[in-house]
């Protein structure tokens, strides 16, 4: 995986997300979101990531995507609000080449982070949402290693490669045999496990992709992008 631009731990951090202090007031020390991107070849990423110490200015995310300094990124909490423009303010990597983002909102948005509430005007807004974003958050996928198989749950996507949810994952190296759905169709594939971590999953790179399924995952991730940034208007 492409790592973090050198220097980014040394980067100044914007006081109101380096504080730590949680200054909406009713607001969890963490929140689930789902992140979009691209990455540093400009390949695009769906990621559904953990956002820690959330505030109406910005939050820090752990992604397993690289991004770098001043990137763009779109998000949508998982309560199914309108997606918001952030900007990369700083990024450093973790252990396992896991990544700590911090993002910074263009203006304060004290609403994003909050438990969304349901009402008959809102809950129909969200039914018509939903389909329009597209969000692949039952996305399976079928996989064979060299002693184990099984059917997981995928929580990041991207054209690179994907991370698979599994409570005891293939070690790092394994190559794996998958096959996932998309809406073009079935894609097959080999990748290998470029890193694994016990009890939570694996992060693994396409090493033999056809030329019909690399293009219908494109296709999908440049629609994912494409229906976030309509709703944005």
């Amino acid at each position: 995986m492409t790592q973090i631009l050198e220097g980014a731990q040394s980067e100044p951090v914007n006081s109101a997300l380096g504080s730590g202090q949680n200054t909406s007031g009713d607001l969890a020390a963490s929140a689930m979101v789902y992140v979009y991107g691209h990455g540093p070849t400009r390949n695009p990423f769906y990621e559904e990531a953990k956002a820690l110490n959330p505030t109406a200015e910005g939050a820090s995310l752990i992604l397993s995507a690289a991004v770098c300094r001043g990137q763009k990124l779109l998000l949508i909490s998982v309560a199914g609000q309108d997606p918001v423009e952030a900007q990369v303010v700083r990024a450093r990597t973790l252990d396992a080449q896991m990544f700590e983002v911090e993002i910074a909102f263009p203006a304060t948005r004290p609403d994003f982070w909050r438990p969304f509430r349901r009402s008959a005007k809102s809950h129909g807004a969200e039914r018509r949402r939903s389909p329009r974003v597209g969000l692949p958050r039952g996305m399976t996928i079928a996989w064979q290693g060299t002693h184990q198989n099984d059917i997981s749950r995928v929580s990041s996507l991207s054209l690179g490669g994907l991370f698979i949810e599994a409570a005891d994952p293939a070690p790092a190296g394994d190559t794996l045999r998958v096959q996932f759905d998309i809406p073009g169709g079935a894609v097959r594939g080999q990748a290998v496990v470029r890193r694994s971590i016990k009890g939570k999953g694996m992060g693994v790179e396409f090493t033999e992709l056809p030329a019909g399924s690399r293009a219908g995952l494109n296709e999908l991730l440049q629609r994912l992008l494409g229906d976030v940034r309509n709703l944005r208007s």
